[in-house]
């Protein structure tokens, strides 16, 4: 059994596109996006914590589903917060001004629409 974080599988926005490929180029970067890698920065910073949580809850008398379903929950909270984060570098004047008219440039550097902060999920597997 193990638990997964992050834009699963068939997320889509609003308008039927997958999140995924747009998840990527904000992670890793493009030509024309820097990188800002909101998974990984994540993992980075909670990877301990994470494990210290699963040892807890099992401790606590937690079944390892139950403790799988707890942890997953925080690592896709802990996700999203990086992503509401208004991670580095900025966006460029144009990305901004465009963003502001949307009341979405204030939400921060990786957030337009809210579907890839909607999309972040966590699934426990077999």
């Amino acid at each position: 059994v193990e638990v997964r974080a992050g834009v699963m599988e068939g997320a889509t926005t609003d308008a039927h596109e997958r999140v995924a490929p747009y998840a990527a180029c904000n992670e890793y970067g493009t030509s024309r996006i820097p990188p800002r890698p909101f998974m990984r920065k994540t993992l980075e910073r909670e990877r301990e914590n994470w494990t210290r949580n699963v040892g807890d809850a099992l401790a606590n008398g937690l079944s390892p589903e139950e403790t799988l379903e707890l942890v997953g929950t925080r690592m896709a909270e802990d996700i999203q917060a990086t992503i509401m984060s208004n991670m580095a570098p900025a966006n460029a004047p144009s990305t901004i001004r465009r963003k502001n008219r949307k009341e979405a440039g204030r939400a921060g550097t990786l957030v337009d629409t809210g579907a890839l902060l909607h999309s972040i999920r966590h699934q426990v597997a077999k």
